[in-house]
């Protein structure tokens, strides 16, 4: 199966369906940006696995009063995404506001693969559980840009509007908010942190090296 051959808008439409609250977190940039990439057969992974101890972390902290955000690579996430959905009935709120380019710095035809063929594979899930989910490689700090001349910066941060007010999350009832991610924590993730832990009690949860 080829990129040309997929309807772009399902894809789009499936994983933004029923994410509540959350709805104006999902972000049309991956989607729209496959509009105009050049055409290539998927790749498809018949074994979907992932992190039992990530996986077993965001049950445990996925409740009416915990509002649960993972900031982890990109295929991570998109596994985790799918896992939630279907096997725990726990709605993923895709936050990737990545633009998908045959040059970029981040994002390969391998995410792309796994963008589309999760969403085949997601169930229709009504809930009141929702995970937000970041990738963490939305950009790096250790980059040496010399080695990516012929490369177009396609990485981003997420600013102020990107993630859920304090008073957002208090008003749907939650007192907490549990963040996983990899051991250094992101900048840009950091600046959130501090703006809503006056607010909302805030747990750091590092699951990845």
């Amino acid at each position: 199966m080829n990129l040309e051959e997929i309807d772009l808008r399902k894809v789009y439409r499936t994983w933004k369906s029923d994410l509540g609250p959350f709805q104006s977190f999902f972000r049309s940039s991956p989607f729209v940006s496959l509009q105009t990439y050049d055409d290539f057969e998927l790749t498809e992974e018949k074994i979907i696995e992932c992190d039992k101890t990530i996986i077993n972390n965001i049950i445990e902290n996925s409740d009416d009063s915990s509002f649960v955000i993972v900031d982890l690579p990109l295929k991570e996430i998109l596994d985790i995404a799918l896992i939630l959905n279907n096997e725990f009935l726990i709605k993923p709120v895709l936050n990737i506001n990545l633009l998908f380019h045959p040059f970029g710095i981040i994002g390969d035809k391998n995410d792309i693969s796994k963008l589309i063929n999760n969403s085949l594979r997601l169930k229709e899930v009504k809930t009141k559980k929702f995970v937000m989910l970041i990738p963490y490689n939305r950009y790096s700090d250790d980059l040496d840009y010399r080695n990516f001349s012929d490369k177009l910066n396609n990485q981003y941060g997420i600013g102020e509007d990107d993630l859920p007010y304090a008073f957002m999350l208090k008003e749907l009832g939650y007192i907490k908010i549990v963040i996983l991610t990899k051991d250094k924590i992101k900048e840009d993730l950091n600046v959130y942190i501090n703006s809503v832990n006056k607010e909302l009690e805030v747990e750091i949860i590092r699951v990845m090296k």
